[in-house]
């Protein structure tokens, strides 16, 4: 039968596969390995101390802790309590947490250290937050509530709760950045995380045999793939530490040595691990999917991954926080690339998405819009904002007989007659210069396509600084600044010259500023907020490049 709730999930896959291996861990950071069972076991303690804290059906339990196999258990302990995890992300400023435990009204804290300064912050945040200490070093330690798992024998369920969670029942609260600086959590039930796992499970042929990768921290909705469609599938997951994410080349190394047969990741992860992890050298004969989301992936590095893994199916996944992956692309094994961007693809087959204009009305096929998305994957609102959440809500005029929603996704599209969405880019980074309409997205790919630029990104800032003054385009790029007309200038001007042939005078950058590196989120994408800061600086620079804004940057 079908799973009730994630908790449901991971009794079936201990039903059906109870000495299979779960979660393991990389050879490099141990090769720690625990079955369904030994996982379900450690799940069940966590469930069981949470109880004896307090938490009840519906309460928030936060989780601050390295990625390893005792996280996951964690995680899963958490929903088997009837409670909603909130995964905070261990690199972000401790003030964060707290900022983020106090608006979720977290019961308790599930951390590897009592002493650090988020976990100070989210007790000031909420007064009574319980602190338990999951693991102190990422290991299997003696003192963890997973003492035993070295030994299966003296393992057995420790907690058999009276109420499992139902569809309707929060999951998790993912916490991502909101227009206004503060955080907004997306709230996401049982059955909204089932219905993507399943989806996935079903669209990529999940089997007991697959081996799965978790590249995305666990406060990014990337890793619900990874952590629950291998559950439905009863398949491993290998979870990929934060130092092995950190370095392209361990995590193509990674690749190979786990036989990874599934994977999936933000593009910069695929594009670096092309560039300086050597993927195209590793033993990657087990790999069979590759799956990327979160960015536009440019069109000729994605030619070269195409080339580098010609028997490997790649996919291109499409969606907000909100929805999870709405829609999806299968990039062709052969042929031509037509594309000036990538296809974001079709709807999923358990969501459906509808194209309207400024008025909300629906669109013919070949008109730009903003794309509308109803179906079983959507979010159930914004954590104690209800005003967000209803403004990010329509009634589904698409079924007025059913009592249903569409999520405003905020991203611009257009639909093609053969039912392919085109991504155009974000409502909220098309800008006005000059009287014109831009959309930075459009800006970005024409810098990507240039040979000399290896990564691109665009802001809008007013000129001079000057509130209310007409917005210039400032393009951060990585890649070469040597030019023998003339250095960085000389560069710069090479970059306009090759613009002209792309873009319309208005949508050119008015400056281009080299950066050695890209700044990055968490998640993989590009800080925005970074650049718009950066932007902002107003130190000068000569022509030599002898200044800039920050280490690594300089202007032209």
């Amino acid at each position: 039968m079908a799973p009730l709730s994630l908790a449901h999930a991971l009794d079936e896959a201990v039903r059906l596969h109870p000495d299979r291996p779960a979660v393991a861990m990389p050879r490099e950071a141990g090769g720690a390995t625990v079955t369904y069972a030994q996982l379900a076991a450690a799940a069940g303690r966590v469930a069981l101390e949470l109880r004896q804290a307090g938490v009840g059906r519906g309460d928030r339990v936060g989780l601050l802790c390295p990625k390893s196999i005792e996280a996951v258990a964690g995680l899963w302990g958490v929903l088997c309590a009837g409670a909603a995890y909130v995964p905070l992300d261990p690199l972000a400023p401790p003030s964060r947490a707290g900022l983020i435990a106090g608006d979720c009204q977290m019961k308790a804290l599930l951390a590897s250290s009592q002493r650090s300064a988020a976990v100070v912050a989210a007790r000031e945040a909420v007064a009574g937050v319980e602190v338990i200490q999951i693991h102190g070093d990422g290991q299997l330690a003696e003192s963890s509530y997973l003492d035993g798992l070295a030994r299966p024998s003296a393992l057995a369920p420790s907690f058999t709760p009276s109420v499992r969670p139902n569809s309707r029942d929060l999951a998790y609260i993912l916490y991502t950045s909101g227009s206004t600086g503060a955080p907004k959590g997306v709230m996401v039930s049982h059955g909204a995380c089932l219905s993507f796992a399943e989806w996935g499970r079903w669209r990529f042929a999940l089997t007991p045999e697959d081996i799965l990768s978790s590249h995305a921290p666990f406060h990014f909705d990337l890793s619900t793939f990874d952590l629950y469609a291998s559950t439905l599938a009863g398949a491993k997951v290998v979870v990929l530490d934060e130092e092995t994410v950190r370095f392209p080349m361990a995590a193509s190394t990674a690749m190979a040595a786990e036989g990874i047969t599934v994977w999936y990741s933000v593009p910069g992860a695929l594009r670096a691990m092309l560039r300086r992890g050597r993927l195209a050298r590793q033993d990657l004969s087990r790999l069979r999917t590759v799956l990327f989301a979160g960015e536009p992936y440019p069109v000729g590095e994605l030619q070269q991954l195409r080339e580098a893994l010609p028997g490997v199916e790649l996919f291109n996944l499409f969606g907000p926080t909100e929805t999870n992956v709405c829609t999806y692309w299968e990039v062709p094994a052969t042929g031509g690339w037509p594309w000036s961007s990538v296809p974001i693809g079709i709807d999923c087959e358990n969501c459906q998405g509808v194209v309207v204009d400024g008025q909300l009305e629906p669109v013919a096929d070949g008109v730009d819009g903003e794309l509308l998305v109803r179906g079983g994957t959507l979010m159930e609102g914004y954590w104690g904002d209800p005003e967000k959440t209803a403004a990010s809500f329509l009634p589904d005029f698409l079924h007025p007989h059913l009592a249903d929603r569409l999520y405003r996704t905020g991203d611009l599209v257009r639909r093609e007659t053969d039912g392919t969405y085109t991504f155009l880019g974000r409502a909220d980074h098309r800008v006005k210069v000059r009287g014109h309409r831009v959309e930075l997205g459009e800006v970005e790919a024409a810098l990507d396509s240039l040979e000399e630029v290896r990564q691109a990104a665009v802001v809008a800032v007013p000129e001079g600084g000057e509130e209310g003054a007409d917005n210039e385009l400032i393009a951060f790029v990585v890649g070469e600044t040597t030019d023998s007309e003339g250095g960085l200038q000389g560069v710069a001007r090479a970059l306009r010259r090759s613009l002209k042939g792309r873009l319309p005078g208005y949508m050119i950058p008015a400056q281009f500023r080299w950066l050695a590196k890209m700044p990055m989120t968490s998640t993989g994408k590009t800080d925005r907020q970074c650049l718009l800061a950066m932007a902002g600086r107003d130190e000068s620079m000569n022509e030599s490049g002898s200044k800039g804004s920050n280490p690594g940057e300089r202007r032209s």
